[in-house]
């Protein structure tokens, strides 16, 4: 039977200052992760326990126990089994939730994705709580397990790979900042020396693009030098397969500029050498592509040939991190997705920066908004719809010369619909492709973010 989570849950933490227990009183400076798999169709999920796997240090917050972002498709919690107490949580989305907004599962064809939960290491048993949220965007249980951390069946072997792990940017303990762990997919052992020059000029280019420029000091930025048999990924539509280490691959879900990474237990047996609150690939090619999902990976390719688009790269970096980290949804409309009903109308969508409520009084960002803009906000949609896709300058100008530019509203179109969704910006990293800085509600997004990793 199939239960909702309760509000009430959080309420006694939130009376002591902090989300969660004293961190010694339950856990241990492990890492305990808990790999299971999504198998199903659209509206059909199964949750079925894989292994239970102890691995060095706990590199997360030890503050901040429990979640209250409330970002994310699916949320774990984990209770300390003898008092029931709630002692951990996290928000976070799936390969498996996108999915199943596609053709292939709207059709009925079954598939299974691997997924991992990592948590800090119980000194007691736990139970531990899946849920997803349901199509009015409540989370609902959908599978529960007892873990006794002293069980025989957990895995305690050490990391079975020793690459070499260094540091881009080093600001202090992973406890108490944010980790990025940058991972090189179709990069030879030759061509390390790029991937270090990538790494390195990814960092500048995050780092450059407000708020991250302000929030520098609390992000740690590593890197494990993970060679591939042969240069660049796999390229479907054009008959390309390699031998890369991850085996990312683009046209993921039949979007021939997505690249997606579906080998979760050898990503994670890779990155358990490393502290990580974040992965990100970095893919030794110049096809314009990436992804990114909230709380599992960004994805970003490397270069462009040409010089007319050689700044895409430094574009996409960012904005697939703002997927992945803040939570961000996309909110442009005029691209091919191969999502069906991604955001339904009649649904509040968990993003912060997307919405089909047009309502002043109720609008999710209506601190943003000055009294004198109307919601919602006026601009020529049509005008711009009709100015090629390519013509990214033309777009741009005609955005800045609306009357309400630089101000926080709701402009209709939004998260891949071009009626019913609204955005609270004309243009932002999450719109357009352009280097242009993220809008007010996506800055404070990330930055909530920020400071619930690292206060």
């Amino acid at each position: 039977m199939k239960r909702f989570l309760l509000v009430f849950t959080l309420i006694p933490y939130a009376l002591l200052g902090k989300t969660g227990p004293d961190f010694d009183d339950y856990f241990i400076n492990k890492t305990m992760r808990i790999d299971y798999y999504f198998t199903g169709i659209k509206n059909e999920c199964r949750i079925s326990l894989d292994r239970v796997i102890e691995e060095p240090h706990w590199t997360g917050s030890m503050n901040n126990l429990i979640d209250t972002l409330n970002f994310g498709n699916h949320l774990v919690e984990v209770y300390d089994n003898e008092s029931n107490t709630l002692i951990f949580s996290k928000g976070f989305s799936s390969l498996f939730q996108e999915w199943q907004t596609t053709d292939e599962a709207a059709q009925g064809l079954y598939r299974t994705f691997s997924a991992s939960v990592l948590i800090p290491y119980p000194k007691k048993p736990i139970k531990l709580i899946h849920f997803s949220r349901n199509k009015k965007n409540e989370f609902v249980s959908e599978f529960e397990t007892i873990i006794d951390p002293a069980s025989r069946f957990v895995k305690r072997d050490k990391p079975q790979f020793d690459y070499k792990l260094k540091a881009c940017l080093k600001n202090g303990s992973p406890n108490k900042k944010v980790d990025i762990l940058i991972l090189p997919e179709g990069y030879t052992k030759r061509e390390m020396r790029k991937f270090r020059k990538d790494v390195k000029h990814f960092t500048d280019v995050l780092f450059a693009a407000p708020p991250f420029n302000e929030y520098k000091d609390r992000f740690n930025v590593w890197y494990l030098e993970v060679p591939s048999e042969e240069s660049g990924i796999d390229d479907p539509r054009k008959g390309v397969f390699v031998k890369s280490a991850f085996e990312l691959t683009y046209n993921s879900f039949d979007s021939d500029r997505y690249i997606l990474a579906f080998d979760n237990k050898r990503i994670r047996d890779i990155a358990a050498g490393a502290p990580y609150d974040q992965l990100y690939f970095l893919v030794n090619s110049p096809k314009y592509g990436g992804g990114g999902i909230y709380n599992l990976f960004s994805i970003c390719y490397s270069h462009s040939d040409k010089e007319e688009t050689s700044w895409w790269p430094d574009y996409v970096f960012v904005h697939e991190f703002g997927h992945a980290f803040g939570g961000l949804g996309d909110e442009y409309y005029t691209s091919d997705v191969a999502y069906n009903e991604f955001y339904p109308l009649d649904t509040e969508p968990w993003e912060p920066n997307i919405t089909p409520n047009a309502t002043k009084n109720t609008l999710k960002w209506k601190q943003f908004v000055e009294p004198e803009t109307p919601i919602p906000t006026p601009w020529e949609k049509e005008l711009f719809d009709k100015i090629p896709y390519k013509n990214n300058n033309d777009r741009r100008e005609l955005l800045q010369n609306q009357k309400y530019w630089g101000k926080v509203g709701a402009f209709e179109g939004s998260g891949y619909s071009s009626k019913g969704l609204y955005r609270p910006f004309l243009d932002c990293r999450m719109f357009s492709k352009s280097l242009v800085d993220f809008c007010p509600v996506c800055r404070d997004a990330i930055i909530r973010v920020i400071k619930f990793h690292t206060e």
